[in-house]
């Protein structure tokens, strides 16, 4: 054996068995991630919806006081109370369709 087969056996790396926990460990990381990753995109889609919801509230509401820009709030046909509750299943029905689908 000449002197650079030894210094090359001496610094070597060992042999050593995989480690199946540390394997094991990553896996169920990037499956965490991927879940993650879903949730994150199912939560955008959902809040993109409910944002389009409010501003069609808002917009039907802005259109029903611009009808007559003369009218105040409690002289306007649609009573406050009544578009209160207007607004309150609106949102009733948007928030809880998701729910209705399973998801």
């Amino acid at each position: 054996m000449t002197e650079d087969e030894r210094i090359a056996a001496l610094f070597a790396a060992p042999e050593r068995v995989p480690d199946e926990a540390f394997v094991a460990r990553i896996g169920r990381a990037v499956l965490a991630e991927q879940r993650m990753a879903g949730a994150r995109r199912a939560l955008w889609r959902r809040f993109a919806i409910e944002s389009v919801a409010s501003g069609a509230i808002m917009a039907a509401f802005y259109l029903l006081w611009r009808m007559s820009p003369e009218l105040t709030l409690e002289q306007m046909p649609i009573a406050p109370t009544a578009a209160a509750v207007l607004v309150l299943f609106l949102w009733l029905g948007v928030e809880l369709r998701p729910a209705a689908i399973g998801k």
